[in-house]
């Protein structure tokens, strides 16, 4: 009876992190907000669904038989999933064109709060990309 994993072994979890991960690096870079916390939820779940029944099947958990879709991870970061809570300025260092360092205004931080489960999700906004999101909100 096997009731250890091997190190090093791909589990569904690690695909999923892998997955999520990409999609996350997608959102931050468009700076939009990406409910991670809920997808990685509702992955577990499934995940101890399937163990479940593989329990239930051999008598302990066959890692590598459970098989499970990820899905659309991008549905996570619907725009209608979110409420915005706040927009807050964000201040940081930033050097003058003499070569100081002085606290200014680097950006913006908008707080949302997911609608599904009420996790808190800031995104940042550097001051360059404020105006892209702007302009995408125009656009809708």
């Amino acid at each position: 009876m096997k009731d250890f994993i091997d190190i090093g072994t791909i589990t569904p979890l690690t695909i999923f992190s892998k997955k999520a991960a990409e999609v996350v690096q997608k959102f931050v870079k468009s700076h939009k907000p990406f409910d991670e916390q809920c997808a990685r939820l509702d992955f577990k779940d499934k995940l101890e669904v399937a163990e479940r029944e593989s329990e239930r099947r051999y008598g302990f958990v066959k890692a590598e038989e459970i098989k499970i879709d990820v899905g659309d991870l991008e549905k996570y970061g619907d725009a209608d999933r979110f409420e915005l809570l706040s927009e807050e300025d964000t201040y940081g260092d930033k050097l003058t064109d003499d070569g100081k360092k002085t606290q200014g205004l680097i950006g913006y931080t908008l707080n949302y709060r997911c609608k599904p489960r009420g996790h808190g999700i800031s995104v940042f906004v550097p001051l360059e990309g404020k105006e892209i999101v702007e302009r995408k909100k125009k656009e809708k």
